[in-house]
């Protein structure tokens, strides 16, 4: 897909901004602008190329930026860090739209001691948060996800995952800050009240809560989320349960409902099968192995942590072939990088970037992937189908299939990555052929995938067809009422504005 606008309206556009912004505030440059296409897509591919890239460093710069999309009808397409790698990085759904880069706005506004939580712009990162947490004391924790680069607010508005008690990102905010498709500011949740002081501790609103219009959305451009944070506890176990073979899947997953429901274990777990940790303690890819390895954590006063760990004994060390054992720290011990590993740390808030190496190891530092993502009930027998559906599919392509699956109280994301070769045009392709048989697969066995790439969202967004496709049909209305010209990251999602429809 192409932007609806010709090239004059593009370049009055881009001139418009340098005069507003600054010229060092825009590139231009086609070689500079190639940083910004998918590195997880054929290399050297143009058809997502942005036209410029622009940075604004304050929330009326971004207004700027929109009104002024507006005035020339130009599509934009907003990233925070553009390391949303394996779904499509910087590269916009629309060639030409002009990227904005909000990587400049990266001010920690508020670390909240008493009530645990922090208030970030969109440039901060996980490294930056967990940073500013420690030096303010280390009374409180940040859930990451395993790569420690992103932005914390692009990480939660794609309901991306992590490990701590507080993992479920998307559920962690409260309150946002979000410019608008006409260039106006609103502030949702308590803080639509001038100097509200419960903005960042109350979730909802009064009347209708709107916060979830701007999740993996085109609604608006959000600049400043509060956050919650987790109490640093008196000692943290890292857990972890070995198997051999996919039938123990069964009884492990159905142990595991139990003790997430009744909160003995209130953290996120992951079971992988093929990514385990190696003798270094690094994370280590073996697609061939049929080893199973559930990591989870216990956090609280040590009497707490000791009373759970002999339920976890009782329930998961009763399983016949299953094998568990724990690593216990002090909270205060922040598992740093000389010792403990990748699981250690990151069920403990410590990010960091093993996890790239590890993705690298296929084909060298160009390699790709992409991912596959279906969600289903967290029972045992729905769960092992699901596996198996999987690498059957996998099977079926001559792929290897290595498995990772995010465990939720009630329910499972199956995540499994195709590697691939961007560098081997034919090869990549031939990866993104194979996941449209994937997702219909999966479709006519009642799961769906919550999180897709740029060039699979349609695809994804027509397998959501209750009543004739009647969610989608909603929020096209909104989108239409609210950004009548269309400008904000059209087709995110498989929703696109009017103009481009059809």
């Amino acid at each position: 897909m192409e932007a609806r606008v010709g090239a004059d309206a593009i370049e009055a556009a881009i001139n418009a901004l340098r005069a507003a912004l600054g010229s060092d505030a825009v590139i231009a440059d086609r070689d500079q602008l190639n940083e910004f296409r998918d590195p997880f897509y054929v290399l050297g591919d143009d058809s997502h190329d942005v036209s410029a890239a622009v940075f604004p460093v304050s929330v009326e710069e971004v207004q700027s930026v929109v009104r002024i999309a507006n005035e020339h009808k130009v599509p934009l397409w907003t990233v925070s860090q553009g390391r949303n790698y394996g779904y499509g990085g910087a590269a916009p759904r629309v060639k030409g739209s002009i990227l904005v880069n909000l990587s400049k706005m990266n001010r920690i506004l508020e670390i909240n001691e008493e009530l645990g939580y922090a208030v970030v712009e969109p440039g901060v990162r996980w490294f930056d948060l967990v940073d500013a947490l420690e030096a303010a004391g280390g009374k409180w924790w940040s859930s990451i996800p395993d790569l420690g680069w992103g932005s914390v607010i692009g990480n939660s508005l794609e309901y991306g995952r992590g490990h701590t008690r507080f993992g479920s990102h998307g559920h962690n905010i409260a309150g946002m800050e979000v410019v608008l498709p006409n260039g106006e500011v609103m502030r949702t949740g308590m803080g639509a009240m001038t100097g509200n002081k419960a903005w960042h501790a109350y979730p909802f609103s009064y009347g209708p809560t709107v916060d979830g219009l701007f999740m993996q959305s085109s609604m608006g451009i959000v600049t400043r989320i509060g956050w919650r944070l987790m109490p640093r506890p008196e000692k943290y176990a890292s857990c972890w349960v070995h198997f051999d073979g996919d039938e123990i899947i069964v009884p492990v997953i159905d142990a595991m409902r139990e003790l997430q429901l009744d909160e003995t274990i209130n953290n996120y777990p992951f079971l992988g099968r093929g990514v385990s940790a190696n003798a270094e303690g690094q994370p280590d890819l073996d697609p061939n192995s049929q080893k199973w390895a559930l990591r989870f954590a216990l956090y609280g006063y040590e009497e707490i942590v000791e009373a759970k760990w002999r339920i976890v004994e009782r329930v998961l060390g009763s399983i016949p072939g299953v094998e568990i054992g724990r690593k216990v720290y002090d909270g205060t011990d922040r598992v740093g990088p000389d010792k403990g590993i990748h699981d250690d740390r990151v069920q403990a808030g410590i990010p960091g970037m093993e996890l790239l190496d590890l993705y690298k190891v296929p084909f060298g530092p160009d390699t790709g992937h992409l991912d596959f993502s279906p969600i289903g009930p967290l029972i045992g027998s729905e769960v092992l189908k699901m596996v198996r559906q999987v690498q059957k599919l996998y099977d079926e392509f001559g792929e290897p299939y290595a498995a990772g699956c995010m465990l939720l109280p009630t329910s499972i994301i199956v995540v499994s990555v195709m590697f691939f070769d961007p560098k081997d045009k034919e090869k990549t392709l031939r990866m993104f052929e194979n996941f449209d048989p994937m997702l219909a697969k999966m479709k006519s066995e009642g799961y769906g995938l919550y999180r897709t790439g740029i060039y699979k969202m349609d695809a994804v967004a027509d397998t959501f067809d209750f009543n004739d496709h009647a969610l989608r049909r909603f929020v096209e209305t909104i989108k239409d009422a609210v950004d009548p010209n269309g400008v904000l990251q059209p087709g995110k999602q498989g929703i696109w504005p009017q103009a481009y429809r059809g």
